[in-house]
């Protein structure tokens, strides 16, 4: 299976690169070679398609270097593409040195590789055997989250108590009216307002991971930037926008910053809102547009979610899941690479209210608290603001 979308991710996904070359141009020339090996792949003309990437290839070495360096993400991709075209023309030594130049240039996504029946021709040799174990060490992200180790459910009384806004907030009013919530929410029940948010706040704004914050995080002037500006924003910028929407109409929500074990790539922050129907905090992600279920299409919350991973239960996702609506989203690559990732650690702000992230004058950054699993060495020095209890970390809010 070739990455095709993975790489226009990355070009939609920066914003400017060199007066010498536009982002158009640079997005213009993926989109169409993409579109090229993608007919190449579909009439299983391999050797064209390997053309074609390393038409890409090239395109991308003979940047500047500022250029290179902010796109170079792509050089593993088309190499791991290559890899899979010479596997399928049997060129099997050809294909394991393009492996190693994929693993050279930052392929780490050791799931994705593992089940990849495109390199099915070169599992047995030793090279590529020893290349896999080498990204399954650091890159086996289930399995890492499976080794991480349960939680302290003791109850622990010493610890703050995580608190609200309370929907009559004058901000939060301002929010509620503002956007006209109530119509957006709609009059279905909680589930369906709770979904319907999500939907709006994926749709309000473009996603934009490498883009510069705001000085004003606040949902109002956040959603006002991007309409003025043509801008979109990062993961954390838009849970920001949800938090306080859900806030605004009663809904007791926090933002989650979902954290992997050692720095890769990124971290991703996502929203959890307690539901009185269901009784307990539910996943809900407004980049992705996403949230999660089991098998019975029941919603399920984070350490749910985490805990399903883990033990390696049912797991799906709405098939509504996308990408600033360019780029589908699997439960493949969303849960099992991407999300088992982002949740060996996370953490949250004490107090979910309005404007939590703008920085003021005067004002004192929030307080927050990260779980880690109690095995973390984070957890035996003891670090203020951290905690491995589980029943803490995930209390009900108070009525």
């Amino acid at each position: 299976m070739r990455i095709l979308v993975c790489i226009l991710f990355i070009i939609w996904n920066i914003s400017t690169i060199n007066a010498q070359i536009t982002m158009d141009e640079v997005k213009k020339y993926f989109t169409e070679q993409s579109r090229l090996v993608k007919q190449a792949r579909d009439a299983k003309d391999y050797q064209k398609a390997e053309e074609v990437d390393f038409a890409m290839l090239r395109a991308v070495l003979s940047y500047p270097e500022d250029i290179k360096k902010k796109i170079s993400p792509i050089k593993g991709v088309l190499y791991y593409n290559i890899a899979c075209y010479r596997s399928l023309l049997n060129k099997k030594e050809k294909a394991v040195e393009a492996f190693a130049l994929a693993v050279e240039n930052g392929w780490t996504n050791f799931a994705h590789s593992k089940k990849d029946s495109d390199l099915d021709n070169i599992r047995s040799d030793k090279q590529f055997i020893a290349l896999m174990e080498k990204i399954q060490a650091e890159n086996d992200y289930l399995n890492i989250l499976a080794k991480a180790g349960g939680y302290n459910n003791s109850v622990d009384s010493l610890l703050p108590k995580f608190t609200y806004s309370a929907p009559n907030d004058c901000n939060l009013v301002k929010v509620r009216e503002f956007f006209n919530l109530d119509s957006i929410a709609g009059s279905g029940n909680e589930i369906s307002k709770i979904k319907n948010l999500m939907y709006w706040a994926h749709n309000a704004v473009r996603h934009d991971g490498r883009s510069i914050n705001p000085e004003l995080k606040n949902a109002i002037d956040l959603v006002n930037i991007c309409r003025t500006e043509n801008r979109g924003i990062n993961c954390r910028m838009i849970a920001q926008i949800l938090n306080e929407c859900y806030l605004a109409m009663g809904f007791k929500s926090r933002y989650v910053t979902c954290l992997p074990k050692k720095y890769v790539d990124d971290c991703h922050v996502i929203n959890m809102v307690y539901s009185n129907t269901l009784d307990k905090w539910l996943w809900m992600d407004p980049t992705f547009n996403a949230y999660v279920m089991d098998e019975n299409g029941t919603l399920l919350g984070i350490s749910e979610v985490r805990e399903r991973l883990i033990n390696g239960d049912f797991l799906q996702i709405n098939e509504d899941a996308n990408w600033n609506n360019k780029k589908r989203e699997t439960k493949e690559h969303y849960l099992d690479y991407y999300m088992a990732k982002n949740l060996y650690k996370m953490e949250c702000v004490l107090h979910s209210g309005y404007n939590t992230e703008t920085q003021i004058t005067g004002k004192p950054s929030p307080a927050t608290i990260i779980i880690y699993p109690s095995s973390a060495q984070e957890i035996m020095d003891k670090q203020t603001g951290i905690t491995d209890n589980a029943e803490y970390f995930w209390q009900p809010p108070e009525n």
